[in-house]
């Protein structure tokens, strides 16, 4: 017994590694950086095999399971599209793959129009189904979730204040890898995007801790000294280290100079801020100042020393007709078209994007510059739909945990989780952010801490007393 409670320590303390160390090689957004956290993985996969051969614990895991389920079923379907079948069943399927094919008088072929790509998507995902599944097992308590979360922050808060260095810095490139760091910050990602929507996600779930642990009682009448003690005390808490660590991610955000990013930030605070209102049970008092001092202090104050009008002036400037991103999506949607139910292959937009492509535009682009097009280029209607489901049940599962529960600590990080999921979805109508192995791995445990939030019970789970 003592044994598996210390390896189980081990193991939860890789996963808090895991997390810090996801967006530091390039996002993760390498054949070369997801294989380390596929491996780190399926370390940690088997160690919580060996701790629970003998006491599976049901009851997490069925809290995760609809989180969990279709994610498992997403890679069946993914296995499916690399399944060699008759060209004629595969012209009932996916007459535009079988036509494809058929150029290579092949008796047998794939849905997939990319089988080496597809293949790699299908291994990356079976990682991710791991790290949910070990997510919902080694949450077993408060205190490990609350870990979970600062880990979290402590990572934003890393890659926010190397991003802003590098960005005030003279270097026209990073330290590292030599990445440019003219147009903005980027911190270690390839792309500012990217880093903007992995510092939303962390944003948002930093804010959901901080209302996590606000008082939930009423006003008390105290004297100046009390007072004086009370903010003395907070000032020397983690309250105010978290809250620093916020003031520098959005200064970072800020940075990026990330139309839809800072735009995501924005509306996502206001519409959870607004769902909070309608629903949050016995709302803690402070929760509008803390919401009016993001958005007017950080957002407005600190913007404005750090580059807030240089956002502002992109987004006056950008002009639709000048953007290639229209065009891709016009362009795209004739492929889905073609491939309207099974998709291209994950992973295929990369290959087979350019045969839709016009020559208005001279720019290679290997995304769609929105992630639902992309996810139906590649999976189509039926396998973009196994994924939409979960997120819509947790999206809906935060505003539940709003208005049921009692614990302060679920329902302030429920909040975190619905303003993430807001500012995600928002964030990848144009661009690609859950390709980056870092920013896809985040998405998906805010998406575990709703489940858990939901079920966890106040005591945690008692496995190993």
């Amino acid at each position: 017994m003592l044994l598996k409670r210390r390896v189980d320590s081990v193991i939860f303390a890789l996963v808090l590694v895991t997390i810090v160390w996801l967006p530091i090689p390039l996002g993760s957004n390498r054949p070369w950086a997801w294989s380390i956290f596929q491996v780190m993985v399926i370390v940690q996969t088997c160690a919580v095999i060996w701790c629970y051969r003998s006491t599976i614990p049901w009851r997490q895991v069925k809290s995760i399971l609809p989180l969990l389920l279709p994610l498992i079923l997403f890679q069946g379907f993914t296995a499916f599209q690399l399944v060699p079948l008759p060209l004629d069943w595969l012209s009932a399927l996916s007459p535009n793959s079988a036509k494809a094919y058929s150029i290579f008088n092949r008796d047998y072929a794939p849905i997939t129009l990319d089988i080496h790509h597809t293949q790699l998507m299908l291994i990356l995902g079976f990682a991710y189904c791991c790290w949910v599944l070990n997510l919902s097992i080694l949450i077993d308590r408060r205190s490990r979730l609350y870990a979970l979360v600062l880990a979290i922050i402590v990572s934003g808060t890393i890659q926010a204040f190397y991003a802003s260095m590098l960005a005030l810095s003279d270097s026209s490139s990073s330290p590292i890898f030599g990445l440019p760091t003219q147009n903005g910050a980027n911190g270690s990602f390839v792309y500012r995007n990217h880093l903007a929507n992995y510092l939303l996600l962390c944003l948002s779930l930093g804010i959901g801790l901080i209302v996590a642990r606000m008082s939930h009682t009423g006003p008390e009448r105290l004297s100046m000294a009390e007072r004086m003690q009370r903010l003395i005390v907070v000032f020397m808490s983690d309250k105010m280290i978290v809250r620093l660590s916020l003031i520098i991610m959005v200064i970072a955000l800020i940075m990026t100079r990330s139309r839809m990013g800072n735009t995501a930030f924005m509306m996502s605070t206001v519409m959870a801020t607004l769902i909070a209102f309608l629903f949050y049970k016995n709302k803690p008092r402070a929760l509008v100042v803390l919401i009016i001092s993001i958005l007017v202090i950080d957002a407005l104050l600190v913007g404005a020393i750090f580059g807030l009008d240089t956002v502002k002036e992109r987004i006056d400037k950008t002009v639709i007709a000048s953007e290639a991103r229209p065009e891709i999506v016009a362009w795209s949607l004739q492929a889905i078209g073609d491939h309207i139910w099974f998709g291209s292959g994950a992973g295929s937009f990369y290959s087979v994007f350019p045969a839709y492509h016009q020559q208005t535009i001279t720019q290679f682009f290997d995304h769609a510059h929105n992630e639902y097009i992309q996810f139906l280029f590649q999976s189509g209607v039926l396998g973009t739909a196994i994924l939409v489901c979960p997120v819509i049940y947790c999206l809906m599962l935060s505003i539940h945990t709003l208005r049921t529960r009692r614990s302060g600590m679920m329902k302030g990080l429920s909040l975190g989780c619905l303003m993430a999921m807001l500012a995600m979805l928002i964030h990848i109508l144009v661009d690609f952010n859950l390709q980056p192995t870092a920013n896809a791995v985040l998405f998906l445990t805010v998406l575990s801490i709703v489940c858990i939030c939901a079920k966890m019970p106040r005591e945690g789970y008692q496995h190993f007393r």
